[in-house]
């Protein structure tokens, strides 16, 4: 399990994060949402381990972060940032395989991986030659890969806005998927995503932040209600539901 308690984070006198508290577990998909500003960067670094908490504590598998080593934190935490680094002149695979570098036959799970993240075909290509989207592909395939080598139980992955770059359609059907992967390799999958839409459709859980504070956690249809998320976002919203699929969206409606 990965278990967030009390967590707080300073910058000099500024308090960015107060007494948020969540917990993950392998298999399910936890998003954290809120408005710019809520935290919800932050937070991951400190689940990471990049960030050390001012209070509170953070456990993996019973590991705490910043007390762990490198190596016993790659073997239960794989991280794919925003925008991560990438040097033009790698190809794919080569990206990729710097995943492995947990164990020297991890090169036998690198096909795998890059199946799984669907970037196989471009094996061969250089990264400066993929559109976001596609490189972040590529650092999914990575972050699989590293996890895919460690035999720990309990494995977790963190991805900070994986959809940043992606129109709706493809963020959509990339969120069904890492869900997928969460379920079928049994993986604790953290997501920060901004399209509260996407958390409603594919979450198993949600943190709902606002000013550095956690506003609720839970199930989508506990924690995503309309006069929250109206409060919250300073925007009405229209709360649009398909009777037939059970679907549930929201649409910002035009000030008047």
């Amino acid at each position: 399990m990965l278990e967030a308690r009390e967590l707080s984070f300073s910058r000099g006198a500024r308090c960015v994060l107060e007494h948020v508290s969540l917990s993950a577990q392998a298999g399910e998909l936890t998003m954290i949402i809120g408005p710019n500003g809520a935290g919800k960067s932050t937070l991951l670094g400190l689940l990471s381990g990049y960030l050390r908490p001012s209070g509170g504590s953070v456990r993996i598998n019973g590991l705490t972060p910043q007390r762990a080593t490198a190596r016993q934190l790659a073997r239960v935490r794989a991280v794919v940032e925003q925008q991560p680094g990438w040097q033009a002149g790698l190809t794919v695979s080569e990206l990729v395989l710097m995943g492995a570098y947990l164990s020297p036959g991890g090169q036998h799970y690198c096909r795998q991986a890059m199946r799984l993240a669907q970037c196989e075909p471009w094996a061969e290509r250089r990264l400066e030659s993929l559109s976001g989207g596609e490189r972040q592909r590529a650092h999914l395939a990575r972050a699989l890969l590293q996890l895919l080598c460690s035999s720990e139980t309990q494995r977790f992955l963190l991805l900070d806005e994986p959809t940043a770059a992606l129109d709706f359609g493809v963020a959509d059907a990339l969120m069904a998927q890492i869900r997928q992967l969460a379920q079928s390799l049994s993986l604790g999958v953290v997501a920060v995503v901004h399209d509260i839409n996407l958390a409603l459709r594919h979450a198993d859980r949600v943190l709902l932040m606002a000013d550095g504070r956690g506003a609720a956690f839970g199930l989508p249809a506990e924690v995503m209600q309309k006069s929250r998320l109206e409060a919250l976002y300073g925007v009405r919203l229209a709360e649009l539901v398909s009777a037939d699929e059970l679907i549930r969206a929201f649409v910002p409606l035009q000030a008047e």
